[in-house]
């Protein structure tokens, strides 16, 4: 029997009910990075670049413009190229798959995996 590589799993952080995560795999396209984020390119994963800002190349449609904290030069990744997510803290709202009552909370998608349902503590 074939276990999947990422089953679902419960977040230990989410105290206002059951909240299902599902990891993520262990490199992710550049196009999914946002501000904030924190990742390696494959061919050195020792050097962690922290993401400033992301916007689309002007004149390379599959071209993203990456600005990096800590320095004023950016770089360009292809939108799919694969990269390693090292920390990925996101802002989330979920709705309850029983009764529509919602939820925010701050979700570190690496460390705790990428929300899938929520289910409030009422159930």
């Amino acid at each position: 029997m074939i276990t999947s590589h990422n089953p679902p799993h419960p977040s230990p952080r989410q105290a206002k009910g059951f909240l299902v995560t599902i990891s993520l795999p262990m490199s992710l396209p550049a196009s999914r990075l946002q501000q904030h984020d924190v990742f390696a390119v494959l061919e050195q994963v020792d050097l962690p670049f922290t993401v400033a800002d992301v916007t689309q190349h002007p004149d390379l449609e599959e071209r993203l413009v990456i600005a990096l904290q800590g320095t004023s030069v950016p770089i360009t990744l292809q939108a799919n190229e694969p990269v390693r997510p090292i920390s990925m803290p996101r802002h989330i709202d979920m709705k309850c798959q029983l009764c529509d009552a919602s939820t925010t909370t701050d979700i570190d998608l690496v460390a705790h995996g990428e929300p899938k349902t929520w289910v409030c503590n009422r159930h």
